[in-house]
């Protein structure tokens, strides 16, 4: 019975967010970036997770700058991360076309126009800027199997996968299941999207540095290219005015390694040369640094 009814309240949940996003569509992307900014900075003047788990990153990174410099990057981030959560209204409501239309550049689309035929491409797509938005782009380029973190619930891991079907994106869950569903698009020479920077298991990913810190960081991407030989590129799709520029880079061939954590150190120094571009678009939000069997610094003080 508790089950049942926590589905109710999810469903209902699931319901008022389709309402809001269908009467926030109603606006420019201008109206809902001002509307994410003012989020953003009230979620940074309290101690939430978001805000306390940007201040203890952004401390840990840029250990050179003073604090008020800190402080305001702290801001700054979580202004971005309020654009992104209201700009998602429109990327689940908006036409297509319209959407498109918020594509003002593109950077290294040759790097997937020139591979060889039949040969698949695993994009690196770090929370930086709208990494949503990239992925629709990359749809409007060739379908894309996206892997993902599978909800708890059921009722909002099927919300949200048929939110992204709506862009193109075939979903892949991070299970056995989804990473057989990679390689077969890899091996049929498709694009395979995978989010570099989540924190994953213990148990699938080894500890080298990230900005000078060990992190956790995911062994996956050495684990498919031991299966297929496929490209590796790195993409972003960086906020500007009145929508989006879009970058792609080829990443170091040293990737290809086969020790997992050569691998995962040079997708973490990538990760690093986007987020020096601009650091208020990276989403400093994940406890990268939490490391197993250590006090947990992200602990609420």
């Amino acid at each position: 019975m508790a089950g049942r009814s926590s589905d109710v309240g999810v469903r209902l949940a699931i319901l008022a967010v389709h309402g809001a996003a269908w009467v926030l569509s109603r606006f420019g992307l201008g109206t809902l970036r001002w509307l994410g900014t003012a989020a953003g900075r009230l979620t940074a003047l309290g101690n939430s997770r978001s805000a306390r788990v940007t201040r203890v990153n952004v401390d840990l990174v840029y250990t050179d700058r003073d604090q008020a410099w800190r402080r305001q990057l702290v801001r700054r981030s979580l202004a971005e991360t309020g654009m992104t959560l209201f700009e998602a209204a429109a990327m689940w409501t908006w036409p297509l076309p319209r959407l498109t239309g918020l594509r003002k550049h593109v950077d290294g689309e040759d790097l997937l126009a020139r591979r060889a035929q039949g040969r698949g491409a695993v994009v690196l797509i770090p929370h930086f800027g709208n990494w949503e938005y990239l992925g629709f782009y990359l749809n409007t380029y060739e379908t894309l199997t996206a892997l993902y973190q599978r909800p708890r619930s059921e009722v909002v891991d099927r919300a949200l996968t048929s939110a992204r079907g709506r862009l193109g994106s075939r979903s892949a869950p991070n299970s056995v299941a989804g990473l057989r569903q990679l390689v077969k698009a890899l091996r049929n020479g498709g694009l395979v999207a995978i989010l570099p920077d989540q924190v994953p298991s213990a148990d699938s990913s080894v500890a080298v540095p990230f900005f000078g810190r060990a992190a956790l960081t995911m062994s996956l991407v050495a684990k498919l290219l031991r299966r297929v030989d496929a490209d590796v590129v790195i993409g972003t799709a960086t906020r500007v005015r009145g929508g989006f520029t879009i970058r792609l880079e080829a990443v170091a061939d040293a990737v290809r390694d086969p020790d997992p954590a050569v691998g995962a150190r040079v997708i973490n120094e990538a990760i690093e040369t986007i987020v020096a571009r601009d650091p208020a678009q990276y989403q400093w939000e994940y406890k990268r640094f939490r490391m197993p069997g250590e006090p947990d610094i992200y602990r609420r003080k």
